[in-house]
């Protein structure tokens, strides 16, 4: 064996050592009540196929590593982990290791708006334009795929229509068409890389530059992802009266205790930001590292506040956000919302002969209906592979943490979430 083959064997032998190392030390989390001399189960005692399925995806280096935290069915929190925070350091990856969660942002967003409905300051049927009057003269494009000849809305765009991706905007990373063009080049890019091209300085700046440019489609009668969780960003700051990160850090945040998810890294925590890796389609190119989403870049000031895909958050932290949501709007002895306004944001609220990706929508994410195997299910993901869902049927929710790119470039799902399930007991139909 030559020199080099020989390095990377030893190399890949101690991942795979550290991420065996680490199998018996995912430890559950007894729920609220459990007292500080409550047994502590290991994860991989009650979740032994999922670790597998972590390991093995490490020792092969696929990923460098990767984080999962499960909401039980009986209210504990068990966290599994494999490798470590980057293929080029030891640091290995712990339930607060830091993620680009992207799109994962949305249904905080969505459960932000939620909260101002409970509250009675706004609706699903209230007219955007009556908050944002730069659209009160939305025009839709005649022919989108080949100009910007547009014509006047017929239908009024509605809070609903932004939680929903029906509002009928775009997005600058969806092809090469017009209006996708058209946002590039106005810098409405909220969600490509930091720093990669210029962008506009604020949500009111966005959507400022965004009443310029037609819709694709009337509202509500199309799903096209979009920015629009974006726009319902600046909604929700006007509505409140407070600046977006700050709402959401009063009313979600501080209550349920995601003291690590931020739009901005803060001082020191670098370090637990788990290295971005960009791979073939196939996941089997050698990775690189895409400009724009380093830890420098993710350090530096804010000011577009990214409702779309914005946050950076930990596994403990987003398994708190989606428990909450499972146990209908309580995190641990906190009410952070009534139990009908948890059960709102995770139903369906698309119409009914309209899908998203061959299902309903709900506050920002996917929902099963009735019929999917998985009915019920709400969830999202992130461009780097991250995901996070709540099953309400079987009483679970769960998150997985990785960073590779393209989304699924490395499809650890589709072996963890059957493995999951057999460890959790549940047969699905189908």
């Amino acid at each position: 064996m030559d020199g080099n083959r020989l390095i990377a064997s030893r190399r890949s032998l101690l991942l795979g050592a550290g991420a065996l190392g680490l199998s018996g030390c995912g430890t559950v989390s007894l729920p609220f009540g459990g007292g500080s001399d409550a047994p502590a189960i290991r994860g991989l005692d009650r979740l032994p196929r999922t670790q597998t399925v972590l390991n093995r995806f490490v020792i092969e280096r696929k990923l460098p590593g990767v984080s999962v935290g499960v909401r039980t069915p009986e209210g504990q929190d068990i966290f599994l982990q494999a490798g470590t925070l980057d293929f080029n350091i030891y640091d290995r990856v712990t339930p607060d290791s830091l993620f680009r969660i992207f799109s994962m942002t949305k249904p905080i967003t969505g459960t932000a708006a939620a909260l101002l409905i409970e509250d009675g300051r706004l609706t699903l049927d209230t007219p955007v334009a009556d908050i944002i009057p730069e659209f009160a003269d939305i025009k839709v494009a005649t022919n989108p795929s080949e100009s910007l000849a547009a014509r006047p809305a017929r239908n009024p765009m509605l809070v609903r229509h932004l939680l929903t991706h029906t509002a009928g905007f775009s997005y600058s990373i969806m092809g090469n068409g017009p209006i996708p063009r058209a946002y590039r080049e106005a810098g409405i890019t909220p969600a490509e890389p930091r720093g990669d091209a210029p962008q506009v300085r604020d949500l009111d700046e966005m959507v400022a530059k965004l009443a310029d440019i037609p819709l694709i489609a009337e509202p509500g009668t199309t799903y096209s992802y979009s920015v629009s969780l974006d726009v319902l960003g600046l909604v929700i700051q006007r509505v409140s009266g407070m600046a977006f990160p700050d709402f959401l850090q009063r009313r979600i945040f501080n209550p349920v205790g995601m003291g690590d998810t931020v739009f901005r890294l803060r001082d020191g925590d670098a370090a637990r930001l788990m290295q971005v890796y960009a791979f073939g389609r196939s996941g089997t190119n050698p990775p690189t590292v895409p400009p724009g989403l380093s830890a420098e870049a993710y350090s530096q000031a804010v000011t577009l506040y990214s409702g779309g895909g914005g946050l950076i958050s930990s596994t403990r932290d987003y398994l708190d956000f989606l428990s909450m949501l499972l146990n209908d709007g309580r995190a641990g002895r906190v009410r952070v919302m009534k139990p009908e306004t948890a059960r709102l944001i995770r139903s369906d609220i698309l119409p009914a002969d309209l899908t998203a990706e061959g299902g309903g929508y709900g506050f920002g994410g996917w929902v099963a209906r009735p019929g999917h195997r998985r009915q019920g299910e709400f969830g999202w993901s992130g461009a780097a592979g991250t995901q996070g869902w709540i099953d309400p049927e079987q009483r679970f929710a769960a998150t997985m943490m990785i960073q590779a790119m393209p989304y699924r470039a490395v499809d650890i799902l589709s072996e963890l979430r059957p493995a999951l399930d057999a460890d959790l007991g549940i047969t699905r139909a189908g």
